[in-house]
């Protein structure tokens, strides 16, 4: 099983939640991978990035998955796992389902 954990929006894998969890799974001696999702580049973030960049985190032998996702980061490992069998476990933490609805009016050009 591999574990991966998926950061919130203008989040990082240094939060303390990536780091309590980074400290818990090494204490179970469990390897835990936490990507960038801004991949250094926050202004051009995307959620259809962030599912890309994840599937290609994925073990191509075919290794079952359990993503952990906190807030958009739950967003991004719930549409991942849609069409992705290989992922068999899913771990949401407050997922920001209706992210866009409650955004974008919100940052509407006026």
């Amino acid at each position: 099983m591999r574990f991966i954990y998926l950061h919130g929006f203008a989040s990082s894998p240094e939060s303390a939640k990536g780091v309590y969890l980074q400290q818990a799974f090494a204490g179970l001696n469990v390897s835990l991978t936490i990507p960038d999702l801004n991949q250094d580049d926050f202004t051009h973030l995307t959620i259809s990035r962030q599912i890309s960049q994840v599937a290609a985190l994925l073990p191509l032998d075919g290794t079952p998955v359990t993503l952990i996702g906190s807030s958009l980061g739950a967003f991004t490992a719930a549409n991942l796992a849609q069409n992705n069998p290989q992922i068999k476990r899913l771990v949401l933490l407050a997922p920001a389902f209706g992210f866009l609805d409650h955004w974008l009016p919100k940052l509407a050009v006026r």
